[in-house]
């Protein structure tokens, strides 16, 4: 007998072969005939009907893995207010960081310093998304511009 991957199967055809294994059950088929007739093993289509006396229909769908977004975040919520307003209000030599110009290397010193957290280049930048900010460079001619003349 052939049988059925689930992993490999899409989520509306897992949806599909779920729903399948709960209607033979309840039309009362043995977990031998519903292995024959679907192709998914005995003990997964006792845990898909164990699951679904426990929790309805909603366990027919496929579950989110993974971390939530938001959580286990290196920064707390206070600390990167805290990181935000400095960008936004000050220049990093306040701080007793050399340039005037914020980048993402003076920003880690600047939590390396302010809270002894070592944040790496790329979670920094994620950050700086997550606040609506950007990483950018000075227009060359802004550079070159004479602030005296202004």
């Amino acid at each position: 007998m052939e049988y059925i991957d689930l992993r490999k199967v899409g989520r509306e055809g897992l949806k599909e072969i779920r729903r399948q294994v709960v209607r033979l059950k309840e039309l009362g088929k043995t977990g031998k005939e519903i292995e024959e007739l679907t192709g998914v093993r005995q003990n997964r289509a006792s845990e898909i009907w164990t699951a679904y006396q426990r929790e309805g229909s909603a366990s027919l769908e496929r579950k989110k893995y993974g971390r939530k977004p938001g959580t286990h975040m290196a920064l707390t919520p206070k600390e990167q207010e805290n990181v935000r307003k400095a960008i936004v209000e000050k220049v990093p030599e306040e701080f007793g960081i050399t340039g005037r110009l914020w980048t993402l290397g003076r920003t880690r010193e600047y939590i390396q310093k302010e809270f002894h957290k070592t944040i790496s280049e790329r979670t920094l930048s994620d950050y700086m998304k997550r606040w609506g900010m950007s990483c950018q460079r000075p227009v060359k001619r802004a550079r070159r511009q004479n602030p005296q003349g202004i």
